[in-house]
């Protein structure tokens, strides 16, 4: 009996960009499948100890036929005279056969094939994973891709400011990965940078005094150098908690036990290398049938744009029917498809391209049951959570820069985490919060408060939620925060004097008085 998997990883690029997906995957040494989605564009990328194996897209320009006619390998009179296929790998085993190619050439042009999948996944502005650690690629479909010579050249195209946001503190600590050969295309400042480390684990502020580099230029490097492999992290923002990885490991070694008693590994029951079918065009909705929306291309982007919902970008009920889900987009889509606009407003093109990709990925979800199904209850977790938030006096916070966004959502993830008493996987959501916005007093309190949970952070948590008192000295949650900090503690005399300055901003909060006159007695 092959073990059930349970141990599925989802998420979005927003908190976990694709590439520094590949790179903890890499660094974990894991195995498995990475499905990957944006709209209508879907990817999945297979590993084997954390090496980049396979990849498979149903995007056209990525069809294996495709790139060998790009390529010019062989004439189309030729290629009409194969037999039927349906799929790359049967192309690919029809090519070797017919000997128009040698398998070496038919691989190299699968491995190119490869690295643009991943090249192209790296230019998503948003995206959806799912990681499966049971999904493996037959023994045939596996090749050696060197990701990490395209996740450099990506390193070296992101502006600063982003790579900086994409550290938690200077706290954070690195060290050198063994037997790990430089790359020539190493530049001469990321190799100066490699040098400081001479075998040691540093953190970014020691880095910082031993290179005696602008913080920017040293952050960039140091991303260069971690995405090249070359350096691990640690204790950063991470998908895979460390009990995962472990749990992942326990399940691979479970497989190979199966795999002993069947004889041989290729006998277990485990998914092959799929073939994601390019998307067929909807047949069950007629031209005659869609209905035609009364709405401004202005109106349209504004409402895209403010959205709240994926039922607020199709600009319809949260309780409308698939075939109303299916009308609206078909309306939209005869509206304001991008290519009606190439001449005629191709200055908001962008935009439109913007708004457009908005209305599809909330097609894609609401069309089927079981994924609409599973957006709701997110949307609900959400307003549950927003709705704890109020209740714990946390203000609505404007969107107003991308710090300010980042800091938010990682906030709500944290608190969430929190609530749910997972207080370990909360420190770096808000961690990272608090490293966005450090004047945010709610968001350095909230980051103490579950730093506090662990014993040998205990004065790093005083030292944030003190922090947060002197930015918000009248913000009784705060102060009530303390106070319950330092009784943990048995700092009592400590606890009433906050207790007492808690109970000079709320005077009549019966938790504070009955928690006083539990220090008195």
């Amino acid at each position: 009996m092959t073990p059930q998997n349970t141990l599925d990883i989802k998420g979005n690029f927003r908190l976990y960009p694709f590439a520094e997906l590949l790179v903890e995957i890499g660094q974990a040494q894991i195995g498995g499948s990475l499905r990957l989605s944006q709209g209508d564009r879907k990817s999945v990328i297979y590993f084997r100890d954390g090496e980049v194996v396979h990849g498979v897209s149903n995007a056209r320009e990525h069809r294996l036929l495709s790139i060998i006619l790009e390529q010019n390998k062989i004439e189309k009179q030729l290629l009409a005279k194969l037999p039927k296929f349906s799929n790359n790998v049967e192309l690919a085993a029809n090519l070797v056969n017919a000997e128009l190619l040698q398998k070496e050439q038919v691989d190299s042009i699968i491995v190119l094939q490869i690295e643009r999948i991943i090249v192209d996944v790296l230019s998503w502005p948003d995206g959806e994973f799912e990681f499966n650690p049971l999904a493996r690629p037959r023994e045939d479909l596996v090749f050696n891709i060197d990701f990490h010579k395209v996740l450099i050249d990506y390193a070296r195209c992101i502006p600063a400011a982003i790579i900086t946001d994409r550290f938690k503190s200077v706290h954070e600590s690195f060290e050198v990965v063994k037997d790990k050969a430089l790359p020539e295309s190493l530049q001469s400042h990321e190799y100066f940078v490699y040098q400081q480390f001479n075998g040691e684990t540093l953190k970014i502020e020691q880095l910082q005094q031993l290179s005696a580099m602008p913080e920017a230029g040293l952050l960039s490097a140091l991303y260069v150098l971690w995405l090249s492999g070359l350096v691990s992290r640690r204790d950063w923002n991470s998908a895979f908690s460390e009990g995962r990885i472990n749990a992942i490991r326990n399940i691979k070694v479970s497989l190979v036990k199966h795999a002993q008693k069947t004889q041989a590994v290729t006998n277990v029951d485990l998914p092959k290398v799929e073939v994601i079918p390019e998307p067929e065009p909807e047949q069950e909705t007629k031209a005659s049938e869609i209905p035609v929306l009364k709405i401004t291309l202005e109106e349209y982007l504004e409402r895209t744009e403010k959205a709240a919902t994926y039922y607020d970008v199709m600009g319809i009920d949260a309780k409308a029917s698939i075939a109303e889900v299916k009308n609206a987009y078909f309306g939209l889509a005869k509206l304001f498809h991008p290519d009606r606009f190439h001449r005629d407003a191709a200055d908001k093109l962008p935009l439109i391209q913007a708004a457009f990709s908005s209305v599809q990925q909330a097609y894609e979800t609401l069309k089927s049951t079981e994924t609409r199904e599973t957006y709701d209850f997110k949307v609900r977790k959400e307003l549950d959570l927003k709705e704890k938030m109020r209740e714990q006096g946390i203000p609505e916070t404007e969107k107003a820069d991308p710090k300010t966004e980042q800091g938010l959502e990682n906030f709500e993830m944290g608190l969430g985490l929190l609530m749910d008493e997972e207080y370990e996987r909360s420190v770096p959501f808000l961690g990272r919060a608090a490293h966005y916005n450090p004047d945010n007093a709610l968001y350095r309190a909230y980051y103490g408060k579950a730093l506090s949970y662990d014993e040998n952070q205990r004065h790093k948590a005083e030292g944030e939620m003190q922090a947060a008192a002197k930015i918000d000295p009248k913000n009784p949650k705060i102060r009530l925060m303390l106070a319950e900090f330092f009784i943990d503690m048995n700092m009592l005399k400590r606890a009433e004097g906050e207790l007492n300055r808690f109970l000079e901003i709320a005077p009549n909060n019966a938790e504070a008085r009955k928690l006083l006159d539990g220090i008195r007695n």
